[in-house]
């Protein structure tokens, strides 16, 4: 019985010598903590994840930079500078409106027209008369009272002395002068109203000569200054209607519209 044994662990022996992996392999599973199948399947879950990391990254988007407040442009639209008549930003009257048009829409029926002969000279040194109107009329509201001044002039005139019904007298300037009321607390002044009615609004003027806050554009000349502490005047010319009072008086009283008027005058005379 002994011999039979010892033949029995010299067999087991020789077959630990002859394959020791073999013997070993299920132990070195359990110990490493799985089999050759696990590992096969560790392998496909590691190529798996590796396919997923080579797949394109998606962008993300790209911020622009934030802007310095030096570059941001002001929002505060510039107000357009009166294009005639204007009343509560209603353009009442534009210019070139003529003179009964224009007392139909003036409030206070009372007016008186007021007509001037303005002397002109030329480069020439020829003197020729102007023909003006005003019309003057006062408007009041809760805050102030305004005297409201409307001018008028005959371009007609300068072609043909004919020319002189209210009809071709056209509206060429607006001129106000508004009186702050007594508001208690706090006081309007004139300074609040250069502040906020005329730099707030119509920005920087083009010039400032100490007394008047120059603004123009293609259309019109505007004018405001302070005349005390209540007490604020705005002019308003129309720059077109001087444009074409400049133009009759060249065209009629240059040396060149002077011959040309001769030729005319000829055309009466039969010899």
């Amino acid at each position: 019985m002994k011999n039979i044994i010892k033949i029995l662990l010299l067999l087991l022996i020789a077959l630990v010598f002859i394959n020791p992996v073999g013997v070993l392999s299920a132990d070195d599973d359990q110990l490493f903590g799985g089999s050759k199948d696990k590992e096969s399947e560790s392998n496909k879950n590691a190529s798996s994840k590796m396919v997923k990391d080579d797949s394109p990254i998606k962008e993300m988007p790209k911020l622009s930079p934030p802007i310095s407040r030096n570059k941001i442009e002001s929002v505060i639209p510039v107000k357009r500078l009166p294009d005639g008549w204007v009343f509560r930003d209603e353009l009442l009257a534009p210019w070139a409106t003529s003179l009964p048009a224009v007392l139909t829409i003036v409030p206070d029926t009372t007016v008186e027209v007021v007509y001037t002969d303005e002397s002109r000279t030329t480069k020439d040194g020829i003197v020729l008369p102007i023909k003006r109107a005003t019309v003057e009329f006062n408007y009041v509201t809760r805050l102030t009272i305004e005297r409201i001044t409307l001018g008028f002039v005959n371009i007609d005139y300068v072609y043909s002395t004919t020319n002189n019904s209210d009809s071709h007298y056209i509206l060429e300037s607006v001129v106000k002068k508004i009186k702050l009321k007594d508001t208690g607390f706090p006081q309007l002044t004139a300074e609040d109203v250069i502040k906020h009615k005329v730099l707030m609004e119509y920005g920087t003027p083009k010039e400032y000569d100490g007394v008047w806050h120059n603004y123009g554009d293609e259309n019109s000349i505007f004018r405001v200054r302070k005349l005390d502490e209540r007490n604020v005047k705005v002019e308003v010319d129309g720059l077109q209607i001087a444009d074409k009072l400049n133009k009759a008086i060249e065209d009629v009283y240059s040396q060149q519209g002077i011959e040309y008027k001769k030729r005319l005058m000829m055309d009466g005379i039969d010899l």
